[in-house]
């Protein structure tokens, strides 16, 4: 009973310690976004060389919810301002949706002449466990879209802090685990605060609840005068580990004669998607003269966490990355369902 519970315990913390590796491995050699490109890579490596990897549901509520509380921890009054030079960026933003969905559609159907659930559930750029739900619905080729998606997410957080590189970039201070860090009774308000909003969110079942809800309630708190900082890194690294490890761990169970025959599609679909993603982003940097790194990662065809803690890694304006991604979050999850059904009615017929 003792070897029963301690080999999956033992699994999950080898996996995060393969993770944390990589991670500072990548923050050794000085590459950008280290800890969560570094340790995605590094379990993604594990994973298909076959050794047995794990990680527990709980890590991704963690994650959600340190990372709500990071964006709204940093939203100011400041912010509230540049608001007013957002709604253009959003409807870029739903356009490119659109566009990265359709074109993806249309490689996936022309090319490849995958069937129309397979190819349209392969090229919905986020809301990955919605996509993977409906997906199923329809009777897509889950594995196909699964692994395709994958690939995706996987090249773009692995290619998309070297994309952006160190210039050009709306920073915002990090949050030192130093003498300037936030004071304990600080840091106490915003996971309490936080985490009760993003538990109530969820469980009035709102889309993205737990990011949203302790966004929400952190970004209250702040707004109010009640703290003064975000949360330190002491708490945002190991939310960019078990990220980067949630990601490489997503490949356990594949086949990997499967991935290997399925790997130029998710990358021809990669390329296709950041290219009509990077006509988006430039479209909103023209529109709401935003910093194009910060509309380029806010744009991107990646997933709401994923994108979301790219921008801390970065040192980009999280408040504005959080908003758009929440936004497409939304989006898709209300036009989504509406699509599949539209699409399983055409199959029957």
């Amino acid at each position: 009973m003792l070897k029963g519970f301690a080999s999956p315990f033992a699994r999950v913390i080898s996996t995060l310690g393969i993770g944390a590796l990589g991670g500072a491995l990548f923050a050794w050699i000085g590459l950008p976004a280290p800890w969560l490109a570094g340790s995605m890579i590094a379990v993604t490596a594990a994973v298909l060389g076959g050794v047995p990897t794990a990680i527990y549901n709980p890590a991704r509520i963690a994650v959600f919810i340190i990372l709500g509380i990071q964006i709204g921890g940093s939203v100011t009054h400041e912010t509230l301002q540049r608001m007013a030079s957002w709604p253009g960026s959003l409807v870029a933003l739903a356009l490119t949706v659109a566009a990265v969905t359709a074109s993806g559609y249309g490689l996936f159907r022309g090319l490849y002449r995958w069937d129309r659930p397979t190819a349209l559930f392969s090229s919905v750029p986020g809301a990955l466990s919605l996509t993977l739900l409906l997906a199923d619905e329809a009777r897509a080729d889950m594995p196909r879209v699964t692994i395709v998606q994958c690939i995706r997410l996987f090249f773009l957080v692995a290619v998309l802090p070297s994309l952006i590189g160190l210039g050009n970039q709306e920073s915002v201070p990090p949050v030192m685990a130093n003498g300037a860090s936030i004071a304990a009774q600080d840091g106490l308000i915003l996971v309490a605060s936080g985490g009760l909003g993003g538990f109530v969110a969820q469980k009035a079942r709102l889309p993205a609840g737990l990011i949203l809800g302790s966004l929400m309630a952190s970004a209250a708190v702040k707004l109010a005068g009640l703290v003064s900082a975000p949360l330190t890194n002491l708490l945002l690294v190991p939310a960019y580990v078990m990220l980067g490890t949630m990601i490489g761990v997503r490949f356990q169970g594949f086949d990997r004669n499967l991935v290997a025959r399925l790997f130029l599609a998710g990358v021809v679909g990669f390329v296709l998607a950041m290219a009509v993603a990077f006509a988006g982003a430039f479209a909103a940097h023209e529109i709401s003269a935003i910093p194009l790194s910060l509309t380029l990662v806010a744009f991107a065809p990646g997933g709401l966490e994923a994108m979301t803690i790219m921008a801390f890694a970065l040192n980009l304006d999280p408040a504005y990355v959080g908003a758009m991604q929440i936004a497409r979050y939304l989006g898709i999850s209300l036009t989504l369902p509406l699509l599949g059904k539209l699409l399983r009615g055409s199959e029957r017929a």
